[in-house]
C-alpha cells in the first residue's frame, strides 16, 4: 500500500506541481489550509445545527465533514497518534455519519456500519463527476417542485440518492437514503481504481483507515511492520487478523479459567454455590466488551468484519447480561437467607428463593427483549404475533402455570412448612421440599411422594406439627353387670385421674357415661395431652389407659367382652366385698354432700389437681429409687384413699 509521500506525489502530478518535493507540497498544502481556516471568521452561531434542508446542503455538509476528517488525518493523526487525536478524528467522522439515514440498520450496528458507509461514500464522491452546485436542488428550488420530486434527489448517472427522512430524530431532513447506505461498499468497489475528481486534503484516506489501528497502535508502528503483516488479506491487513486471533484465544482462556474457579464452590454452602454459578456469566460480561473494544477500536476492524464483530459481541453481551441476572437472583436470595433468623429449609427461605427466581426470570426476559430490539429483531411484532398463537401456547403451558400459581399459594398461605408432619389425601408424611412446580413428602414407609403444587393446593391438608395439644379420646365399655354405684365410682376415679395427671390439659377434659352399647355400658373419655410429639403422646396415652384399667378393676367390675359368641358357662360372681365397699364409699360422698355429679366442686378440683404424678411411680423415667404402689391401685375399699394428700384427707 502506498505511503503518505506517494499519495502527496499523486496530488502534485495531477495539480501540475511535479517539480515540488512531496513533503514540501504537503507542508504547503497544510499551511494553506491552515491559513484559510485561520482567516475564516468565527461562526456567528457556533451551536447552530448543520443545514440539511435540501440535497445541496446535505451534500455540501457531507463533503465538508469528510474533507475536515481527511485534513486532520493527513496533518495530525498519522504523525501523532494519540488518544486525543483519535477522539478528534472519530468526532469529525461522526459529523459525516449524521448525513446518513441509518434507520434501517440495527441499533447495535449503526455506529460501525455508519462510519464504514460514510468512508465509502466519501471515497465514491471524490472519484465521480458531481454536477455543479447550481444543478443540485436547494431549499428554494424544492418549494417550486412537486411533492414527490421535492423529497428525493439522485446524483446524475448514479444510484446514490438523497431523500427526506420520514421518521426518526432527523425526520424531515435530507439524508443519504438507506438504500445508498446499504450499497456504499459496493459502489466503492466499482470506483476505487478511478482517479480523484476533487482536490482533497488527503488522498486514500480509506487505505489508511483499513491498514492502521487505534490510538494504542500508532500509525508509525503499523507502517514499520514487515511487509507480509501489512499485506492485505480479505481487504484487511494481515496483522489485524493475527491480532483478532490472539484476542479470541485470550478470551477463551479467560473463560476457561473462570469456569475452573466456579467449580471450586459447587460443594459448599448454598450461598457459595450461588456465587459459583454467578462467576461464568460475570466473566463473559466482563471479557466480551473488552474484546469488542480492542477488536473494533484498537485493531480498527471495519466494514463487514467490524459489523459482524459488533453484532456478535452485542448478542453475547445481552445473553450474558440475562444469564447474569438469572444467576444473580439466587445470590441475593441466599445472601438474605444466610442472615440470622431464617432457617435454610424454612418456608420463608423457599419463598425468598422463589420470589428472587421469578424476578430473575423477568429481568432476564426484559434484557433479552431489549437485546433483540437492539439487534434489529422486531420484538414488538413478535409479541403482537403471539396473540394469534397465544391460545395454543397458553393451553400447552397451563399445567406449568397452574403448578406455579399453586406453589405461590402454598408459600403465601403457609399451610405446611418444610419439616412439618401432615396428613394429605388419606396419607401421612413429612414435608421435605416445596418447589416452584411440586412438593416432596416422605411417607411413613420412607418413600418420597412428589405432588404437583396445583393438586396439593386443592387437597385438604392437616398440619399435625402445628397443633399445640394432642387429643386423647377413648370409648371404654364395662360389663352390663356393673351396678350404678360401681359406675359412679369408676367415673369419679377416671375424672380424678384426668384432673390429677401432670400431662393432661385442664381445659375440655371429660369422662362421661355415654350410653348403653350392644354388649357394654359405654364410657366416653376425652382430654387434651400437653405434647406435640407423637411418640410422647403414645407413652402418655398408654399410661392413662393402664390407670383406667386399674380403676375398673378396683371398682369390682370388668371391661366388657365385645363378642356375640354364644357359650355355655357360669360367669364368675362379682366381688361382693369390693362391691359393698364401692357402694359404701358412694354413700359416704352422698352423706357428706360431696358427691361429684354432675361435676367436681371447685374445692375438689383444686384439691385433686396435680395429685397424679407422671411418669408413673416405679418407671425408669420417674427417677424413683424403689418401686412404689400405684395411687389408683391403693384405694381403700372401706373408704381410705392414698392417691395423694387431698384424696387421703377427703377419705378420712
Amino acid at each position: 500500500m502506498a505511503g503518505p509521500d506517494a499519495r502527496h506525489a499523486a496530488i502534485s502530478r495531477r495539480s501540475g506541481l511535479a517539480g515540488i518535493p512531496p513533503r514540501w507540497l504537503a507542508v504547503c498544502l497544510a499551511g494553506c489550509l491552515g491559513l484559510a481556516i485561520a482567516q475564516t471568521p468565527a461562526p456567528l452561531y457556533p451551536l447552530k445545527p448543520p443545514d440539511r434542508s435540501s440535497p445541496r446542503a446535505t451534500l455540501e455538509n457531507f463533503l465538508a465533514a469528510g474533507d475536515a476528517m481527511a485534513e486532520f488525518m493527513g496533518s495530525r493523526y498519522i504523525r501523532e497518534t494519540s488518544r486525543a487525536n483519535y477522539e478528534r478524528l472519530a468526532s469529525l467522522g461522526q459529523e459525516a455519519v449524521r448525513n446518513l439515514d441509518l434507520s434501517e440498520l440495527p441499533p447495535a450496528a449503526r455506529q460501525k456500519e455508519g462510519r464504514a458507509a460514510a468512508l465509502d461514500l466519501y471515497e465514491v464522491l471524490n472519484r465521480i463527476a458531481l454536477p455543479p452546485l447550481d444543478d443540485i436542488p436547494d431549499a428554494q428550488q424544492l418549494l417550486a417542485q412537486g411533492e414527490a420530486a421535492a423529497s428525493h434527489w439522485v446524483i446524475p448517472n448514479t444510484a446514490i440518492a438523497i431523500a427526506r427522512a420520514a421518521s426518526g430524530p432527523q425526520s424531515g431532513k435530507f439524508l443519504f437514503a438507506p438504500e445508498t447506505v446499504a450499497n456504499a461498499s459496493a459502489y466503492h468497489q466499482k470506483v476505487r481504481e478511478l482517479p480523484y475528481t476533487r482536490l482533497v486534503p488527503f488522498e486514500d484516506m480509506y487505505g489508511v483507515v483499513v491498514s492502521s489501528g487505534g490510538w494504542m497502535l500508532p500509525y508509525a508502528w503499523t507502517e514499520s511492520l514487515p511487509a507480509w503483516l501489512r499485506a492485505p488479506l480479505a481487504e484487511r491487513a494481515t496483522w489485524k487478523w493475527v491480532g483478532l486471533a490472539l484476542l479470541l484465544v485470550a478470551w477463551a482462556l479467560f473463560l476457561l479459567i473462570s469456569h475452573r474457579l466456579s467449580r471450586l464452590g459447587r460443594n459448599g454452602p448454598p450461598f457459595l454455590q450461588a456465587l459459583a454459578d454467578f462467576v461464568m456469566p460475570l466473566a463473559v460480561l466482563l471479557a466480551t466488551p473488552a474484546v469488542a473494544y480492542l477488536a473494533l477500536v484498537q485493531l480498527n476492524l471495519t466494514g463487514g468484519v467490524g459489523s459482524a464483530i459488533q453484532l456478535a459481541t452485542t448478542t453475547i453481551v445481552f445473553l450474558a447480561a440475562a444469564w447474569m441476572v438469572w444467576r444473580l437472583a439466587p445470590v441475593v436470595a441466599e445472601g438474605i437467607i444466610a442472615a440470622p433468623g431464617i432457617p435454610t429449609e424454612s418456608v420463608d427461605a423457599h419463598l425468598i428463593r422463589v420470589t428472587a427466581r421469578l424476578l430473575g426470570i423477568v429481568g432476564a426476559v426484559a434484557l433479552l427483549a431489549l437485546g433483540a430490539d437492539w439487534l434489529g429483531v422486531p420484538v414488538y411484532g413478535i409479541v403482537a404475533g403471539l396473540g394469534v398463537g397465544g391460545i395454543a401456547v397458553a393451553l400447552a403451558a397451563q399445567p406449568t402455570v397452574e403448578n406455579l400459581i399453586g406453589g405461590l399459594s402454598l408459600f403465601a398461605d403457609k399451610p405446611i412448612r418444610v419439616g412439618d408432619y401432615c396428613k394429605y389425601d388419606d396419607a401421612l408424611g413429612t414435608v421435605e421440599a416445596i418447589g416452584i412446580r411440586s412438593t416432596r413428602i416422605r411417607g411413613l414407609d420412607r418413600t418420597v411422594t412428589t405432588i404437583p403444587n396445583a393438586a396439593l393446593a386443592k387437597m385438604p391438608i392437616v398440619n399435625l406439627t402445628q397443633r399445640d395439644l394432642m387429643l386423647f379420646s377413648a370409648a371404654i365399655g364395662v360389663r352390663y353387670e356393673t351396678t350404678p354405684e360401681q359406675m359412679r365410682y369408676v367415673l369419679v376415679k377416671i375424672r380424678e385421674l384426668l384432673l390429677g395427671h401432670a400431662r393432661v390439659h385442664p381445659d375440655g377434659m371429660r369422662a362421661r357415661f355415654a350410653g348403653f352399647g350392644a354388649s357394654s355400658l359405654d364410657i366416653e373419655v376425652f382430654a387434651y395431652l400437653t405434647t406435640r410429639d407423637w411418640v410422647d403422646f403414645l407413652a402418655i396415652r398408654e399410661d392413662i389407659l393402664l390407670r383406667i384399667m386399674d380403676v375398673i378393676e378396683l371398682a369390682g367390675t370388668a371391661i366388657a367382652f365385645p363378642s356375640q359368641t354364644l357359650y355355655w358357662g357360669r360367669d364368675p360372681a362379682p366381688d361382693v366385698t369390693r362391691t359393698q365397699a364401692a357402694a359404701a364409699r358412694v354413700q359416704a360422698w352422698r352423706d357428706e354432700g360431696s358427691l361429684p355429679f354432675p361435676n367436681f366442686s371447685p374445692e375438689q378440683v383444686a384439691r385433686i389437681r396435680g395429685s397424679v404424678g407422671y411418669p408413673p411411680p416405679g418407671s425408669a423415667a420417674s427417677g424413683a429409687t424403689r418401686p412404689q404402689t400405684s395411687p389408683v391401685a391403693t384405694a381403700d375399699p372401706d373408704g381410705g384413699d392414698t392417691s395423694g394428700a387431698a384424696g387421703a384427707a377427703q377419705d378420712r
